[in-house]
């Protein structure tokens, strides 16, 4: 199947944060040093490039935050392999578990500790975290936080009931199970913003970044699908479009693409729509709002950059965007 071109047709910038190759080396050693891969699955880990995503969405960030939000990120993902082909893929208590982990963890950074080594390593970034974050950043990623674990432990329910939900709700539930909402929280720490509740209560604001988090949430969900098929994962919007639709693979991803472009018309036409809040808040606004194109854009590039999704093929593909059908995995599945 053809891949869309998504990239030509976003119209933000592509920056790469400078602190880049140290931040994200020092980050590697601290996530290395909790031992939670080893083998083929640590080689892989380390392939996916996650210092240069981070590196590409918080590309504004000073070297001390631009460290933390790498450790963040490295958390993140070893977190969603977990639940997404590790050991809590159809382990609902197990889940349930980890979350509260999850939780427990970012509410008593200090005096925590749980021999889960994914859930310390969230400790062990928030806890750093909190010495420079505003009090509405913590609260807002704790919040957002908890929306994350609450729809990974829905979705975990969906794989074990092998329940496929209508476009219409997989995207209201994907918005929940991409972080994003997460990573938003941390632009905020990164480029060290102190906006008020107001800002973000604005329906605006809540729309642009919604719109942000559909782009590049649908868009992972289109480059992830063929190593998610293979393993039979059918948590996908490409699949909930085959499923819904009777579309073909090529039908569902030219669908899911057309989704994106128009989400894109629409998150441009609003931008020019932010109100005032006054000449310093509107400053810290216009930062904010380009760390959620950043984001946007960062994950367009990085998808093709790095192995997580197109292996060895990735420059090709980002090249000619024709991929291969990977066979599936009989033994992914239940």
């Amino acid at each position: 199947f053809v891949l869309p071109n998504i990239i030509d047709y976003c119209p933000f910038k592509l920056k790469i944060n400078p602190h880049y190759k140290v931040a994200s080396a020092e980050s590697d050693a601290w996530f290395d040093s909790f031992e939670i891969h080893k083998g083929a699955k640590y080689t892989e880990f380390h392939r996916a490039k996650f210092g240069l995503l981070t590196a590409m969405s918080y590309p504004e960030a000073s070297y001390a935050h631009l460290r933390n939000c790498c450790d963040f990120m490295s958390w993140l993902f070893a977190f969603d392999d977990l639940t997404d082909d590790g050991g809590l893929r159809e382990n609902i208590e197990g889940s349930k578990k980890a979350a509260w982990i999850m939780m427990q963890a970012l509410k008593n950074p200090k005096t925590f500790k749980t021999e889960f080594k994914v859930g310390e390593t969230l400790r062990s970034f928030w806890e750093r975290a909190c010495e420079t974050a505003s009090e509405g950043t913590q609260r807002r990623f704790i919040e957002t936080t908890q929306l994350y674990v609450d729809a990974i432990c829905r979705q975990v329910v969906n794989r074990c009931r092998d329940e496929l939900p209508t476009i219409e709700n997989f995207v209201k539930l994907r918005r929940d199970t991409s972080a994003v909402k997460l990573v938003f929280a941390l632009v905020e720490y990164s480029l060290n913003l102190d906006l008020p509740d107001e800002v973000f209560e604005d329906p605006m604001i809540q729309s642009l970044e919604e719109g942000a988090n559909d782009i590049l949430t649908w868009a992972n969900d289109m480059y992830s699908f063929n190593v998610e098929q293979s393993k039979g994962d059918t948590q996908n919007l490409v699949v909930i479009a085959m499923n819904e639709l009777g579309l073909d693979v090529q039908g569902a991803v030219d669908y899911v693409g057309n989704m994106i472009r128009q989400r894109i018309d629409q998150y441009v036409m609003k931008k020019y729509r932010v109100p005032s809040w006054g000449e310093e808040v509107d400053a810290q606004v216009a930062k904010y709002i380009e760390g959620l194109e950043s984001w946007v854009i960062g994950v367009l590039h990085w998808s093709f950059d790095s192995e997580r999704y197109f292996g060895a093929e990735h420059e090709r593909i980002k090249r000619d965007r024709i991929v291969t059908l990977l066979p599936v995995d009989t033994s992914m599945l239940p």
